[in-house]
């Protein structure tokens, strides 16, 4: 019997050997896993919650608000948008924007999983469609990220492994110049691949295009003709990169039912910009913006702005709207507000159809050729879009806003275009055209972020159409989030005390960075 005992010990002992033995670590590791548990999600439905981020935080949150004062669309007039407005702290703290430097790349790691799975070897491989519209979007971000901080962490930042853990803790710094080229790379990757098909179709998850696979490549061509426009003070030959800007606005965008509207707001799921105004106040009508109107005689001049009794106010300054750029009183009683700030159901445009008409009437007078009809288009689109959050507030804010004015007809807005835009335009065709593109781009869908770009690359140019008239130092760039200037030794060095926002222009405004 102890013989026995002593054989099937060993024989026990050579088994288990021998099974373990025979284990790869790979056989192991998936021993050690949780099956019990989702370890991964198809890539359609990560989309929707990459389209909403892109949307609702990137595009229309801290960036738009912040720019609206740095741009003088609004006024910063109490708490953290006073103190950007006067230029005390805001624009040089690593934790102004710190909310959105993480969204960014917390969107574009989902983005970048998206593109994994639907790549060769991924759990939604063929589903090429979806891929190319997380290509579009990560694309987006990168661009984000370059246009706002400059050189930044994005080849190595935002990846993660198999279990999900970060592949890079403390990502390399890449040039601005080398993110653009990303971007540029993930639109065209997408371009190739949303001429394919997909497997399972994401029209249900998709809160931009319900599935179309055309407007997402609409949308592609669209980015490469603004992010080819952002890097026109770095062009080797001008004239020729202009000509690529027509291209891609032929394959872009015909009418702004196509644009990138991200439509779903309500009563429930609201504006970011309303939201943010009804929480905080903190910005107030900008007399400067009131002043440019006023020089156009521009149809949004009687309709944009509110006094504090919430009346329509009529566009001169003598009743104590208005609040004085960059020297206002602190207070969210003395001035009244833009009418965009009720826009409770306004959607964010991630690319608009009067952007897109803008580009292309900048390209051909940049060429020297006839830019009317296509500015036309763009002024008249611009218009309609800015009614559609106008008549948005005025239901929102009912009875309670008195002596409003009538909605902005399609024909006032043609009206406008024939006999004021166009002499300006026989002049001044670029200045005009510029001038009526930061007219367009003001209001509750989120361009601000666009036109700041577009002042900043105008001042790389030499270009000053745009006349700001808040007397402090404008914010050059945005400052790096704290989450990275405290963990991350190249940001912690690129970011330094922060005043550097006021003196480094970007690299495709002129820079080194």
């Amino acid at each position: 019997m102890k013989t026995y005992n002593i054989i099937k010990g060993i024989f026990a002992t050579t088994v288990l050997s021998i099974v373990f033995s025979g284990c790869s670590e790979d056989a192991m590791d998936r021993i050690n896993k949780d099956h019990g548990h989702t370890q991964s999600v198809a890539a359609r439905f990560i989309l929707t919650d990459v389209i909403t981020s892109t949307a609702f935080s990137n595009t229309g949150g801290d960036f738009n608000t912040y720019l609206s004062s740095y741009i003088e669309y609004e006024v910063g007039v109490d708490n953290q948008l006073f103190y950007a407005e006067t230029r005390e702290s805001e624009p040089t703290s690593s934790s102004t924007f710190n909310n959105t430097w993480n969204g960014l790349y917390s969107t574009l790691k989902a983005a970048r999983i998206i593109i994994g799975q639907c790549s060769d070897g991924g759990i939604d491989h063929g589903n090429y469609v979806t891929k190319g519209m997380a290509e579009v979007l990560a694309a987006y971000n990168c661009a984000l990220i370059a246009d706002m901080f400059g050189d930044a962490p994005c080849s190595q930042a935002a990846i993660i492994d198999e279990n999900g853990s970060p592949v890079y803790l403390t990502p390399k710094m890449d040039k601005q110049e080398e993110i653009y080229t990303q971007a540029m790379q993930y639109l065209d990757n997408a371009i190739e691949d949303l001429q394919k098909e997909d497997l399972i179709d994401p029209a249900d998850q998709d809160l931009l295009y319900k599935g179309d696979a055309e407007k997402w490549l609409k949308l592609a061509y669209g980015l490469k003709a603004r992010y080819t426009m952002h890097l026109l003070k770095r062009s080797a030959n001008k004239d020729a990169d202009m000509e690529k800007v027509l291209e891609y606005v032929g394959k872009s965008f015909e009418s702004a039912d196509e644009q990138a509207a991200f439509n779903i707001y309500d009563g429930n799921n609201i504006n970011p910009l309303y939201g943010f105004y009804v929480a905080r106040a903190g910005l107030g009508a900008s007399e400067s913006m009131r002043s440019k109107l006023a020089e156009y005689n521009d149809p949004r001049l009687s309709r944009a702005f509110i006094s504090t009794q919430k009346e329509q106010a009529p566009g001169t300054a003598d009743n104590a709207v208005y609040a004085p750029n960059g020297i206002p009183e602190q207070g969210t009683d003395k001035y009244g507000s833009s009418l965009f700030m009720y826009s409770i159901s306004a959607p964010t445009l991630l690319l608009s159809y009067h952007e897109i008409k803008f580009l292309q009437a900048e390209a051909l007078c940049r060429l020297g050729r006839d830019a009317k009809s296509a500015l036309k288009d763009a002024v008249v689109a611009g218009l309609l879009n800015a009614e559609n959050s106008f008549s948005i507030s005025r239901k929102e804010l009912g009875k309670t806003l008195i002596n409003p004015k009538a909605a902005i007809t399609e024909d006032e807005a043609n009206d406008y275009y024939d006999n004021t835009v166009e002499g300006k335009y026989t002049t001044e065709p670029l200045k005009t055209t510029m001038t009526q593109k930061y007219f367009a781009l003001w209001g509750a869908s989120g361009e601000a972020t666009e036109a700041y770009n577009d002042i900043r690359r105008m001042k790389g140019l030499g270009e000053d159409f745009i006349q700001l008239k808040n007397p402090k130092s404008f914010p050059l760039r945005c400052p790096y989030g704290n989450s990275d200037t405290t963990t991350n030794a190249e940001v912690k060095a690129a970011y330094g005390n922060g005043q550097y926002v006021y003196s480094e222009n970007v690299w495709w405004a002129g820079g080194s960075r």
